[in-house]
């Protein structure tokens, strides 16, 4: 019930967030509608298709559900009194409330103490390319997307291991240029195809933040072996 739960708590509004994707060429299946306004137990699965659906639902999730990461980690160290100054809450459109009135606002997905931690833990681990920050500070749409699916999976009882490998993959869709060029690098300089690469590496600093990543790619381009993924992806807006 996430999806009706999120409308139900105005983190979507359910006729913006269709018309997002009807103005994008790309209209929502009947099973993601039916995700989005009955709920499903189909299993959550990621693909060139349903990379956008799931990066706004999981953002949704992020930026509403009660989390102490939100309300005393570092985007409120960072917030300057205003929590909407960042990306991940001020471009946030699709709600029938303001963003900085749903910031961590509902208990939608309700985290045992050791659940929070974990998620916390495996956050501080996970970073993106289009800039520094781990999903412990998730300014972004990224980085609250990814934090939303960190919480849905540490709900469902989910291992550290489990959540690292779904980050991974997760990335590699919702930054398919950038997971390329990681696969290409560790198949040239370790002989891993990207399937073997550890989770925990494919989502670290070394090779998936801001600064990694443009060293990994520099390293690319002066060898020769840079390749273009298909045009996919989400931006970092709605």
């Amino acid at each position: 019930d996430l999806g009706p739960r999120l409308v139900q708590a105005g983190a979507i509004d359910p006729d913006r967030f269709q018309e997002v994707y009807q103005e994008a060429g790309r209209p929502l299946t009947a099973d993601q509608l039916t995700a989005l306004m009955d709920g499903s137990d189909a299993p959550v699965v990621i693909s060139r298709e349903s990379s956008h659906f799931l990066l706004n639902l999981f953002w949704a999730l992020g930026l509403a559900n009660r989390s102490p990461l939100l309300e005393d980690g570092p985007m409120m160290s960072y917030s300057e009194g205003d929590i909407g100054r960042f990306a991940s809450t001020g471009g946030w459109t699709l709600g029938a409330r303001p963003a900085t009135e749903l910031y961590s606002s509902a208990s939608i997905l309700e985290l045992t103490p050791r659940q929070h931690d974990l998620v916390e833990r495996v956050a501080n681990q996970v970073h993106r390319p289009c800039c520094n920050n781990s999903t412990a500070f998730p300014d972004c749409n990224h980085g609250m997307a990814m934090l939303g699916l960190l919480q849905l999976l540490a709900f469902q009882g989910a291992s550290e291991g489990q959540m690292l490998e779904a980050a991974k993959y997760a990335n590699s869709f919702w930054f398919p240029q950038q997971a390329l060029e990681v696969a290409a690098f560790m198949r040239v300089t370790q002989g891993l195809a990207f399937e073997e690469l550890g989770a925990r590496d494919a989502v670290g600093r070394d090779v998936f933040s801001g600064t990694g990543f443009n060293e990994l790619h520099r390293w690319l381009a002066d060898n020769g072996l840079l390749q273009e993924a298909p045009r996919q992806g989400g931006s970092c807006g709605v």
